[in-house]
């Protein structure tokens, strides 16, 4: 099986919310789905052209907007593409993490280092944990929101694994230090 074009579908799932400009769409992506997907402007606008010439979208200029910024419309056969894809089996996920690469190669030369590289990660899963809760508690005001349930799902998948990450982030601290102790020794 081939693997399919994710970023088209993420950006065309942004536009089944309702008609969005360029500068939108890369909003949700920093904003509420930010924790499990990211795409740059230099994915999207591309995949904004393709999905116009398709004909999965319209592009209609906001008049009202001095910049006149396009605003894209997904199109009744976008939507039938777009749920399509949500009832296609998913791809393997391909896992790419920088920390575990390093500790991985890591000698013990390089325990400092990693110490300290360890320490930061834990400080900004403790940042994105806090960040996830106050996103699950604004949700809230939705919750009479057909995606409701969707959103809080995935949002508890997002605190889930993060309190995982965070977790196993403390367990490395604390063998690294042991490793520390037993040099010493």
């Amino acid at each position: 099986m081939s693997r399919k074009n994710n970023t088209f579908f993420a950006v065309l799932g942004i536009l089944a919310k309702g008609p969005q400009s360029g500068y939108d769409i890369r909003k949700h992506f920093n904003g509420s789905i930010r924790y499990f997907w990211s795409e740059s402007y230099g994915q999207i606008y591309p995949t904004l052209r393709e999905i116009v010439k398709l004909e999965y979208a319209v592009v209609q200029q906001d008049v009202k907007d001095p910049r006149k910024k396009k605003i894209y419309k997904i199109t009744d056969a976008g939507t039938e593409a777009f749920r399509s894809w949500i009832a296609e089996p998913v791809n393997p996920i391909t896992y790419r993490d920088e920390l575990m690469l390093k500790l991985f190669f890591a000698k013990p030369e390089d325990r400092f280092n990693l110490l300290g590289l360890f320490e930061n990660e834990k400080e900004e899963l403790q940042q994105m944990r806090d960040s996830i809760t106050a996103q699950a508690a604004g949700l809230k005001q939705f919750k009479d929101h057909e995606s409701y349930p969707f959103w809080t799902l995935t949002i508890q998948y997002g605190l889930l694994s993060t309190e995982a990450r965070l977790r196993w982030c403390s367990e490395v601290i604390d063998s690294l230090s042991a490793l520390g102790k037993k040099e010493r020794e």
